[in-house]
């Protein structure tokens, strides 16, 4: 098994248990359950390929430590995570789980919206305190209403058809237009403005780049019509949180449904707000991001989206699948820088 050591992080048990059934007769196989960072990016020094999920930091600096690097393997469809200017520059492989369940995903998001419609939270806590009634619990339906969809790709896609489903109205932006969802679900594609203007709820289905961080800040909420509702369970650097804030407080935003938050790891793991890799912008960040997480009109879940048992399934399939066509020189789902 010389030059095929796969080193992973953030794996639980009885994941490690899948990886050592599907692997461990084709490669040494050493498991890690914390996330790498540059504190201790010691324990991937020895790796041929790492397999990792996004809270892992695979910057510059932590992968030029592991100088027999061939492939990373991350167990999510974002790569925001990884320096692909120095993988590229290295020749090493990523590949990612390109599709692990646009269902899962999408059916999570329409969870918030029906959840913030019909006042599902506040109406279980005010059961379980003992008081049976419903007075200043009215809801809201979303038949008729107006939905904007940012990005119809597969996770988009399958919103418009439960959408379609609930008899809203469907507007879209996208570089690309989708035909499928066009003609099955009466998908209109409208400019960002009209989008933002038109929409009675927003949800944002699209991947994290350097280009499109904050691509939802003060400049689009001023735009989008008041009272609107917002929901995000794509990458939480895709909105300036500040500004989101602003909007719910000046009454622009009714409700917001968020599954992910800009600096999830200062969040998960508080002692990192000590840590001198983390400046000033990342305590902003990480004060705004518990903001939201305290706001009474937001509704906030702990990046929970992709958890379902079929996705899950699916993710550690696809990375097994995306580990073995690595050491086989024959790789599949490529990342392209």
């Amino acid at each position: 098994m010389e030059g095929k050591r796969v080193v992973f992080f953030e794996v639980e048990p009885w994941e490690q248990e899948y990886f050592e059934d599907k692997l461990g007769s084709k490669a040494e196989l050493i498991f890690h359950k914390d996330r790498l960072t540059e504190p201790n990016q010691h324990l991937a020094e020895s790796a041929n390929y790492l397999a990792t999920f996004i809270y892992s930091t695979l910057n510059h600096i932590v992968l030029n430590q592991i100088r027999g690097l061939k492939g990373i393997a991350t167990m999510s469809v974002g790569t925001d995570h990884v320096d692909l200017e120095e993988t590229s520059r290295r020749h090493i492989v990523v590949s990612n789980v390109p599709k692990y369940g646009p269902n899962t995903v999408a059916e999570h998001t329409m969870a918030l919206l029906l959840a913030m419609s019909r006042n599902i939270v506040p109406s279980v806590e005010r059961t379980r305190q003992g008081q049976y009634d419903y007075s200043g619990l009215t809801g809201w339906d979303l038949s008729g209403k107006t939905i904007g969809i940012i990005g119809t790709g597969k996770i988009g896609a399958v919103v418009a058809r439960i959408a379609n489903g609930l008899g809203m109205r469907i507007v879209a932006h996208d570089q690309t237009q989708n035909p499928e969802i066009i003609e099955k679900y009466q998908v209109e594609y409208v400019t960002m403005p009209q989008l933002l203007h038109m929409s009675d709820v927003i949800t944002i289905h699209v991947p994290l780049t350097a280009e499109n961080k904050h691509m939802i800040g003060q400049e689009q909420f001023d735009q989008m019509k008041r009272g609107v509702v917002f929901l995000n369970t794509a990458r939480g650097g895709l909105v300036d949180a500040q500004a989101l804030i602003e909007a719910l407080d000046n009454n622009v935003v009714k409700q917001a449904g968020i599954d992910v938050l800009e600096d999830e790891n200062l969040l998960k793991e508080e002692k990192q707000l000590f840590s001198p890799y983390f400046k000033l912008a990342d305590y902003q960040t990480a004060m705004a991001d518990h903001a939201l997480m305290r706001h009474l009109k937001v509704l906030v879940t702990p990046h929970n989206a992709f958890n379902s048992r079929e996705s899950l399934r699916n993710i550690l399939q696809t990375t097994v699948d995306n580990l073995e066509g690595m050491m086989a020189g024959d790789p599949v789902n490529i990342v392209r820088n």
